[in-house]
């Protein structure tokens, strides 16, 4: 009964519920969109950095990380057993070096990067990172190079860049090697200084006889502190550490936590705009409506059940409203989701120098909507306690006097 009774007024009062219904439509949508913006941007930073090229774990010999040499290089076989563990998908082994690369007169240090060439085509899609040119081939002969470096020294698919360098323990590394494929790693610095090989022609150009610098452990899932902790039990921590991206990118971290607590803020400002703003629309709605509400009590209907009409009212506008703003936001998170925002200009130039990729697209994470629509579906809830404090207050024949 009381149900059918709130829906009445809802139906009798359209333009109190059009204003209501639009106000937390709004809300729903500038809060999801703003923050699916937000999420998606750091998502991006850590698909990009950490996801596909650092990986979220790390193993290198002890005191790899504080003096990158050669020298600090341990035997691939001595946590290959970790792919046996719950939780961890695969152990892609690199050599991670530096070299002098030359072609006719232009010469640049380059990274020189080792790495399994079939279990980084089908755990981080190496190959779909192609520009031009194809994939290792099966001679493993052949380089794959950053497009930031194919124009910076001018290289074309075919040449031959010469390489000098120090290899293991002091020896000599030079050699020469046709260049393949260039391939877009998606960050600008790692374009600009990056060569990939093929893990056993690293081994022989370096001189590293079944020895890597590096492993990427690969995990199923993006809980990557008990995967840490499983690959930590797994090996000799006394020979090798075990290390996670925030531990490898401090700086980025940092810039995560910084960039979460601006939008943290710019967040509590739009809800507390959102709030007067709705508390405004209510108390002016609920003045108006005074008159109702006193013929109401005037005839006998009990405070109790005023309230819980006007609160059943309420109920019904926040969740239609809140249902409606999903659905009006979700197209919007899905076109700049397919179609990121690509930064251009002086913002382009400042994204680039950190290292990101200069596009922002929106998150699909399904928590995004739902934490925020539940924050405002409690917001329009919270301010309707004035409705039940002043119907409670509220003299019958002051209000059908006024």
């Amino acid at each position: 009964m009381l149900l059918k009774l709130a829906w009445r007024n809802i139906f009798r009062n359209k333009r109190r519920s059009i204003i209501t219904t639009s106000s937390v439509i709004f809300a729903v949508l500038f809060a999801v969109f703003m923050r699916s913006l937000q999420q998606g941007a750091y998502g991006n930073m850590l698909k990009n950095i950490v996801g596909s090229y650092m990986g979220y774990i790390q193993i290198h010999s002890k005191g790899f990380w504080a003096e990158k040499t050669l020298d600090n290089s341990f035997n691939v076989s001595d946590i290959m057993h970790l792919t046996e563990q719950e939780g961890i998908t695969h152990v892609s082994p690199r050599v991670e070096g530096f070299a002098l690369a030359s072609v006719g007169d232009i010469s640049k240090p380059v990274a020189l990067l080792g790495l399994d060439a079939n279990l980084e085509k089908e755990y981080i899609h190496l190959d779909k990172k192609l520009v031009s040119g194809k994939y290792f081939s099966d001679d493993n002969q052949g380089l794959l190079i950053g497009k930031g470096l194919q124009e910076i020294m001018q290289l074309s698919l075919g040449d031959s860049l010469v390489f000098l360098g120090q290899g293991y323990q002091g020896s000599v590394a030079s050699g020469s090697y046709p260049i393949i494929g260039v391939v877009d790693l998606k960050t600008p610095e790692l374009n600009k200084r990056t060569v990939l090989m093929n893990l056993d022609l690293a081994q022989s150009f370096y001189g590293l006889p079944n020895l890597v610098t590096t492993a990427v452990v690969g995990i199923n899932h993006e809980n990557w502190q008990a995967a840490q902790a499983t690959t930590i039990g797994a090996v000799d921590t006394t020979l090798l550490e075990v290390m996670n991206w925030q531990e490898m990118l401090p700086e980025l971290k940092q810039l995560i936590s910084v960039d979460k607590a601006g939008g943290t803020f710019v967040l509590i400002i739009l809800y507390s705009i959102i709030t007067f703003s709705l508390f405004g629309t209510v108390l002016m709605l609920t003045e108006e409506r005074s008159f109702e509400y006193g013929v109401l009590i005037a005839v006998g209907m009990a405070k109790t059940k005023v309230i819980q009409v006007a609160v059943l009212e309420t109920l019904i506008l926040a969740a239609v409203g809140v249902i409606a703003g999903l659905v009006v936001a979700f197209p919007f998170v899905l076109y700049f989701y397919i179609n990121p925002i690509n930064l251009s200009g002086q913002m382009q130039e400042v994204v680039e120098r950190f290292g990101f990729e200069a596009l922002i697209p929106t998150s699909l994470n399904p928590s995004i909507a739902l934490t925020h629509s539940g924050i405002i579906f409690c917001i329009v809830l919270i301010v309707n306690i004035y409705t039940v404090v002043k119907i409670k207050r509220l003299n019958p024949i002051t209000s059908m006097r006024k």
